[in-house]
């Protein structure tokens, strides 16, 4: 049965590499959504499937947006199986040097347009009989880092609508689900270590330091998406994975945080 994809942050990271992967598994269609439409030009190129990857440059701080991918997925694909939320701001800020411009960037793309890409989604899944919903958020929902703290509250709430979207749509046939994504080497985390200062090697250097060798990587991720999707995952639905190589309250072992233990 041919199945279709509406993936937001698809112009590289983990919505590009969720965007490969379930062609990969036979998806008949994938719609890329991204602020950044140089990046979605690319990636749909690069992906080299014609007739199945569209695309859709927009900001998901648009109220608009969310109504606006959707019907898109519609009209390239006459339907929508899966939302992958994979787009995120991560912006630092922790309470104390909070301000009401950082708080709004980071709650209307991590908890703002997931809500109403969700509501919008759900009513054609619940025409078709079913679909999946993913969210990406953090193990920092969970405290963390003194400096992402907002960031921390955005991606806590966005936990917990998934939470109460798969008990709100469970009998639709939908089902939902949460990615607590650890210390992913993506080109967003890439840009962010080098604004602050991180020599050009951090990447290798801190990798070899975890428990895996190296950092988590937006292919495995993908895999992760490609399971919750698959008939293997039917019997499963509201599950909050932790996709970390420490677990909550290891933070302090890392070799690179023992300063600060």
């Amino acid at each position: 049965m041919a199945r279709v994809a509406l993936i937001t942050g698809g112009a590289q990271g983990l919505g590009a590499a969720a965007a490969a992967k379930l062609l990969g598994e036979g998806f008949s269609g994938v719609l890329l959504v991204d602020r950044n439409a140089d990046g979605l030009a690319a990636t749909a190129s690069r992906l080299a499937r014609p007739g199945q990857v569209a695309t859709l440059a927009a900001d998901l701080r648009d109220d608009a947006t969310p109504a606006r991918a959707v019907a898109a997925c519609l009209a390239k694909f006459g339907r929508l199986d899966v939302l992958f939320n994979a787009a995120g701001n991560t912006a630092r800020s922790g309470i104390a040097d909070a301000t009401l411009g950082t708080y709004q960037g980071l709650f209307d793309v991590n908890v703002k347009a997931p809500l109403f890409l969700m509501q919008e989604a759900a009513k054609v899944m619940k025409a078709q009989g079913g679909g999946t919903i993913i969210n990406v958020s953090s193990m920092i929902a969970y405290g963390g880092l003194p400096n992402l703290g907002v960031y921390s509250g955005s991606k806590a709430a966005l936990i917990a609508l998934t939470k109460h979207a798969a008990q709100e749509f469970a009998w639709d046939g939908i089902r939902s689900f949460a990615i607590a994504l650890g210390w992913a080497l993506t080109e967003g985390e890439r840009a962010v270590q080098a604004a602050t200062g991180q020599p050009p090697d951090w990447a290798e250097k801190f990798g070899a330091e975890l428990p895996g060798g190296r950092h988590i990587l937006p292919e495995d991720v993908a895999d992760l998406v490609a399971y919750l999707v698959s008939p293997s995952a039917q019997m499963m639905n509201g599950a909050v994975i932790d996709f970390e190589q420490m677990p909550v309250g290891m933070f302090r072992q890392h070799p690179a945080l023992k300063s600060s233990a």
